[in-house]
């Protein structure tokens, strides 16, 4: 174990050399306790950093976490690296590679953080998140490096990043193909690789095992992203950013954003399964080829058919590498088999591919290879496909059933019920859609039926995607479909309303897991559409809409198309429905007349059901949409009786709210002394109730006045500001960004900046295009008083290809350089 104190120049600048001592020496005291504690030799120290032997990892491991949490609220910040070899013992304590390796895995930590490498994370039980391969300072080879527990922290302190998932079983033979695909991933000239080959050949094994092999020609690192989750072409894009660390929910071209931030970073991206997307997602993976320097390694069942791709078809397995992988999975199950005629003829039946070997070495615990070779004939001849179906495919097909229907009922059930899931499930999902056990699930992967991985949030259960097709036909031939659809959905509505929840007022930023299962709503919503389920439907979209408001913005614009035509229930489920369509009319699709009509049809059932303070919700929107449609006395009338009735109750959110909404109609009747007193009373409220999402609308109002009554300089200066206060408390959105960019492109244009604003209304309309949403029709008018002018000129057009954050940079250069 070596730890490590971050920050610690820093932190002796600001405490003088007593107080840190002080501080050192109380640190060191409880180091010394936890080593003692956990059987602990201290063998050097030296500053605030410690070198301590364990005779046993977990003990260890145990002395990282006692450490890591009795440390917690001090003021010095210590990382740990944990790492387990022999040491080389000479008079001076120790040497050797482990100590370096330890070293520099602590060197790697942030503060508070402790990592372990794979050797010591094997020899332990502990909890810990796997944070790929990682290149450290003079170290010859990548170390996969583990996190103790799921704490948050950023990147590590490394050259090189590769989040290659580890097969749980030794990769065998191939050595001649690994080394043919390694070769093309070293060429200049391959940007596009596609290993090509039915399903069950091994492509995503032997991707993995060439990638891995490839570390020195990918100093920026590997990333490995599974596409058999996506139903959508178009979702390529968006998994290979968020993959990559691009977000998908910021502004401008995500092609544009992607291409741009890898365009010079060698890297390797390995698309796993591409082939269900075909031909539509051709294109993208073009786009990604052609970025410059990364290079894309794709497995499909088809080639791509694109210019510059090297296409390797991956070959069945030779004899010899087919019955070594034969024995070798039935021996590590405990089922020693002698490589004799019957087993070389069960891998000559199952043509030689890897995954059908995998599935049949599983059943040796079962049966002899004679009788498992009679079996398996039986099945075969009984389930071919038809003439034009692949036959390697109908081969493996076959196998697939053959262990199917070796399984117990149970596992059966449990089996063909899994399908329901997009991109995995938690163990609580796939308990309460498929009534699973730890016995059920446990058998379903020690048959390799269904894999684990580690998710953001705890393990995920998956199936390869091929075997996942399987198991759907069975579960619509046992007549299940619907029934398991339904409870996937019911899921899916709980879930997102646990953890997202709609809001008409913010952006509510605690989602949790949601991201991770946005496949499995997407899924479960085509699944209600597509049937009489309507209601639920209509409550799941609304449980979605503050996730959807954060750029998924075409999501929710679909949900509301599809929900329209509806007829809506005289329920809670109906209000909600009719509150969420109001809110994606006006906020995202700036439609104040459908709003409207929305809305009122909520406040009428609101009032019918009793529900006081979604009406009180309901008729704050109705009074945007009379706003909206310019009758501002009126507003205003309905906004200060609201405001009233919050201050006799002592509502202050509220009050807040409402004293916004008086400070933005004052403006608009041109009363700005009056609008800026609201609007900082507002900010007064809303700072007392640390009500971050209120307060950065606040402020972009107030940029607003400023800019009406002419006050460039304060104008620009607050658009700055609560550009600045979103970002920093996480409440930044892509429609948020545009309407301070429109602000601040007004201000360049009156500034006499004219190019600049003009490039950066540009990139606002673009903006507004791509995503899917636009200004509200009021506010857009405001700023077009001052940039209508430049629209179509030859810098609104170039700003079109400009994303919002670069635009936001052309605003820092124009306006530092008009000075004060």
């Amino acid at each position: 174990m070596f730890t490590d104190v971050e920050g610690s120049t820093a932190l002796l600048k600001e405490l003088d050399a007593d107080e840190y001592a002080n501080v050192l020496e109380k640190h060191r005291v409880v180091l010394r306790k936890v080593f003692g504690e956990n059987r602990g030799v201290e063998v050097d120290t030296q500053g605030d950093s410690f070198l301590v032997a364990f005779e046993r990892a977990t003990d260890a491991a145990s002395a990282a976490s006692d450490a890591s949490q009795r440390l917690a609220d001090g003021l010095l910040r210590v990382r740990i690296g944990l790492h387990t070899g022999e040491p080389v013992r000479t008079s001076e304590g120790y040497a050797g590679l482990v100590i370096h390796t330890a070293a520099r895995i602590c060197a790697a930590a942030h503060g508070g953080q402790v990592l372990l490498s794979q050797a010591t994370r094997d020899l332990t039980a502990v909890e810990a998140k796997d944070l790929g391969l990682h290149q450290l300072k003079d170290l010859d080879a990548p170390v996969r490096i583990y996190q103790l527990g799921h704490a948050e922290f950023p990147a590590l302190a490394s050259r090189f990043f590769s989040n290659l998932p580890v097969p749980a079983t030794p990769f065998l033979g191939r050595e001649q193909e690994v080394e043919q695909v390694v070769g093309l991933l070293r060429r200049d000239d391959a940007h596009l690789v596609t290993l090509v080959g039915p399903g069950g050949t091994g492509k995503t094994r032997l991707a993995i095992e060439a990638a891995a092999g490839t570390p020195e020609c990918f100093p920026d690192g590997i990333t490995w992203i599974s596409l058999s989750p996506l139903d959508d072409p178009a979702l390529l894009l968006p998994t290979v950013a968020q993959s990559v660390g691009v977000s998908d929910t910021a502004e401008g071209s995500l092609a544009e954003r992607l291409t741009n931030a890898i365009g010079r970073r060698r890297t390797l991206l390995l698309l796993d399964n591409v082939e269900h997307l075909l031909p539509r997602a051709a294109a993208d993976v073009a786009l990604l080829a052609g970025a410059g320097a990364p290079v894309v390694l794709a497995t499909s069942r088809e080639r791509l058919q694109l210019q510059g791709e090297h296409v390797y078809p991956v070959p069945t397995m030779t004899e010899d590498e087919a019955v070594e992988l034969f024995r070798t999975r039935a021996d590590a199950l405990g089922a020693e088999v002698d490589a004799n005629g019957a087993v070389a003829a069960i891998c000559a039946r199952l043509d030689r591919l890897p995954l059908a070997l995998e599935l049949a070495a599983a059943r040796m615990t079962l049966f002899t290879p004679g009788q498992l070779l009679e079996r398996l004939g039986t099945q075969l001849d009984l389930l071919k496909g038809g003439r034009d179906a692949d036959a390697r495919q109908r081969t493996l097909r076959a196998t697939i059933e053959w262990s199917h229907d070796l399984l117990d009922e149970e596992d059966r059930r449990l089996f063909r019920q899994l399908s329901i899931f997009a991109n995995g499930c938690t163990y609580e999902a796939a308990e309460e859609v498929c009534a699973a056990t730890p016995d059920t699930l446990q058998s379903l992967i020690d048959k390799s039926l269904l894999r684990r991985r580690e998710g953001e949030f705890g393990p995920r259960y998956w199936m390869l995607e091929t075997i996942r097709e399987y198991a759907a036909e069975r579960l619509g031939e046992a007549g299940e479909q619907d029934a398991v659809a339904k409870r996937h959905a019911v899921w899916s509505c709980n879930l997102a309303e646990e953890l997202v929840g709609m809001s008409l007022r913010r952006v509510d930023d605690s989602v949790g897991g949601f991201p991770e299962e946005l496949d499995n709503v997407r899924r479960a919503l085509a699944w209600t559409w597509s049937t009489d389920e309507l209601d639920l439907a209509l409550r799941l979209g609304p449980a979605c809409l503050s996730f959807w408001s954060r750029g998924y913005y075409r999501d929710a614009v679909s949900w509301l198309e599809q929900s329209l035509p509806v007829s809506v229930s005289a329920t809670p489920v109906g209000l909600n429905a009719l509150r969420a369509q109001g809110v994606i009319a006006f906020h995202i699709l700036g439609d104040s007349e459908l709003a409207g009509r929305r809305w009122a049809k909520a406040a009428e059932l609101a009032r019918q059901l009793g529900k006081e303070e979604e009406l009180e919700l309901i008729e704050g929107g109705l009074a945007s949409v009379v706003w909206e449609q310019g009758d501002l006395e009126r507003a205003m009338q309905l906004r200060q009786e609201r405001l009233a009735q919050a201050r006799m109750r002592g509502d202050r959110p509220r009050e807040a709210s409402y004293l916004h909404w008086i400070g933005e109609i004052f403006g608009e009747l041109e009363r700005f002394d009056e609008a800026e007193r609201s609007l900082l009373e507002a900010d007064a409220i809303y700072r007392e109730l640390g009500e971050e999402g209120g307060r950065v609308n606040n402020l972009h109002s107030l940029g607003d006045v400023a800019l009406d009554r002419r006050d460039f300089a304060s104008a620009a200066t607050l658009y700055r500001e609560t550009l600045e206060s979103a970002r920093a408390t996480a409440r930044s959105t892509p429609r948020h960004q545009a309407y301070c960019l429109a602000g601040l492109a007004s201000v360049l244009a009156e500034i006499e900046q004219d190019e600049v604003a003009a490039r950066v209304w540009g990139a606002v309309c673009a903006a507004e295009e791509t995503l899917g949403f636009r200004l509200l029709p009021r506010e857009r008018r405001r700023y077009e008083r001052h940039v209508a002018r430049l629209e179509s000129t030859d810098g609104w057009v170039a700003g079109r290809e400009l994303t919002l954050e670069e635009a936001e940079v052309l605003v820092a250069s124009a306006l530092a350089a008009a000075g004060p």
